[in-house]
């Protein structure tokens, strides 16, 4: 009696087995290098609103206030009307896309977070550092100018996972909570205590490599303006001596 040529149910069932690990190892890869993308698409949009922050300084002579009225628009203390007369309603908020010429969101939908120095005689985002009440021509509206009684330095601080401080003394950062940020930007639970670190409202921001570790995720992109940036550029545009 001849023997049957077809599979026996145990070749059959490691044939499904390795099927199984080929298309998931597939798979797999096949996400990873989606989320990689999309990564990537959002650095070049955060390189986009660096650019754009920069050409807003160069023309206004300032930084862009936050928007806090969610509306893509620059929001001031005591409304729009004073705008050249008082500070900015919050030094953070969401990226004024509107006032600024950009998308307004990354690329799992999220508004970006900014946060700017943008009270007192450091400000970067004020017509008028020094007083209420006496606007100042464009160019000089900040000093970076280190010849200055009273120079303008950033209070923000960008860190490491460690606590270890990457910058000091940024005008501006502007954040991407990634894919776990949510649509309403909330800082809650779904994220881990470095990511909260980036929306809790405090000029201390976490940048690290990404991380999908259980209670240790880290997915969010930032981008921040050093100082040295801005001053050259509103030295190179004449804009400061």
């Amino acid at each position: 009696m001849k023997k049957s040529a077809g599979f026996t149910l145990i070749e059959m069932s490691i044939v499904l087995i390795v099927i199984s690990l080929i298309l998931g190892g597939v798979i797999k890869t096949v996400g990873v290098q989606r989320q990689q993308l999309k990564r990537d698409e959002t650095r070049q949009q955060l390189t986009v609103i660096t650019e754009a922050l920069l050409g807003f300084a160069l023309t206004n002579g300032r930084l862009p206030c936050p928007d806090t009225g969610v509306d893509g628009r620059e929001d001031f203390a005591g409304g729009a009307a004073l705008a050249t007369l008082i500070d900015c309603d919050d030094e953070e908020g969401l990226l004024p896309h509107v006032d600024i010429g950009v998308g307004n969101n990354d690329v799992w939908g999220n508004r970006f977070i900014y946060r700017v120095t943008g009270s007192g005689i450091e400000s970067f985002a004020d017509d008028v550092p020094s007083q209420v009440g006496t606007p100042q021509a464009a160019a000089s509206s900040f000093s970076i100018d280190s010849t200055s009684p009273n120079p303008a330095i950033g209070n923000i601080t960008i860190n490491d996972m460690n606590g270890n401080s990457i910058a000091l003394q940024v005008p501006a950062v502007v954040v991407s909570l990634g894919e776990n940020g949510g649509r309403q930007m909330a800082c809650g639970a779904a994220l881990s205590l470095a990511e909260q670190q980036n929306c809790n409202g405090d000029t201390i921001f976490i940048d690290s490599f990404y991380s999908n570790q259980a209670g240790q995720q880290f997915d969010d992109l930032l981008v921040w303006l050093p100082l040295t940036v801005l001053k050259a550029r509103m030295i190179e545009a004449e804009l400061l001596p």
